[in-house]
């Protein structure tokens, strides 16, 4: 399908009608026609249920929502899940800020750019997805970028899928460790084994579930064997055309599928204040 290419959704009386956008060739609907503080319809959220399964990522322009709407709207899709380190007022609600207050950052992943990653993988259930709301942005910069692992995966060559079938990797939350010496030490934050290649539980697709920031090791392998087969995969799923990037806005929502893209934030100038809310979504043991 063209990127240009729009999708008209008709509904049935009382229902929403709603349109997208394909923002590149492989990921990424710009949805318009809803206003998210409002309930939606059950016919009207099926669809978008069904789009938000094709694009992987859709993204929602100029819309006004409270804590209390963006819940709301997570909970079509599944049970809510906020931050599980910082205490918020709404306690489903996570905020994504540089903004310091009396000396102390309001919010978490504060500043500068960020790895591709798909969130929590160090977990048993990493989140099946997160809704993103832009509450303040810098001029430029802090752009976030989403890679679909279902393109990485289809790229691969017969035998690498052959391979990979079956195999397992470590991933860690050790920023700090990583950082210092390249490794990991999983003795000092979770850690969980996910399969090297996932498949969708909704759609039966497959994709690339390694990622640079947080996957540790394939178990089973010599470890220069493992280092060496890693950064391939991680190139893969960081290919250009497999990516959409998003140059935000005030007033724009977005929701990613955790399942099948991973995601990445680019630098942006210190000093500038940035704010989101990320409302995450619960999910389930990847196979």
């Amino acid at each position: 399908m063209p990127v240009s290419q729009t999708q008209h959704t008709q509904h049935s009386p009382g229902a929403q009608a709603f349109d997208v956008r394909r923002l590149s060739p492989h990921i990424g609907g710009e949805v318009t026609g809803l206003d998210l503080a409002q309930p939606l319809a059950p016919e009207t959220f099926a669809a978008l249920r069904k789009a938000w399964l094709e694009h992987q990522v859709l993204v929602f322009r100029d819309q006004k929502l409270s804590d209390d709407d963006q819940v709301r709207f997570a909970r079509y899709f599944g049970t809510p899940i906020g931050s599980r380190s910082m205490q918020q007022a709404n306690p489903h609600v996570m905020l994504i800020s540089n903004i310091r207050e009396n000396g102390q950052v309001i919010g978490q992943l504060p500043d500068g750019e960020l790895q591709f990653h798909a969130d929590s993988v160090f977990l048993e259930k990493p989140l099946m997805g997160a809704i993103l709301h832009s509450v303040e942005v810098p001029a430029s910069g802090g752009n976030t970028m989403f890679a679909s692992t279902y393109a990485a995966y289809d790229a691969l060559s017969r035998e690498d899928k052959r391979r990979l079938s079956g195999l397992t990797a470590v991933n860690a939350f050790d920023y700090a460790t990583q950082v210092r010496t390249g490794r990991f030490d999983t003795s000092k934050g979770p850690h969980r084994t996910h399969p090297v290649i996932r498949t969708h539980p909704e759609t039966g697709r497959k994709g690339i579930f390694v990622n640079r920031l947080m996957t540790q090791h394939i178990v089973g392998l010599p470890l220069a064997e493992s280092d060496a087969l890693l950064p391939r995969l991680w190139e893969l799923c960081e290919r250009p055309a497999h990516i959409y990037e998003h140059v935000w806005r005030v007033g724009d929502v977005l929701m990613w599928d955790n399942r099948c893209t991973q995601h990445a934030r680019t630098d942006f100038p210190e000093g500038e204040r940035r704010l989101l809310r990320r409302v995450g979504i619960e999910g389930d043991k990847p196979y």
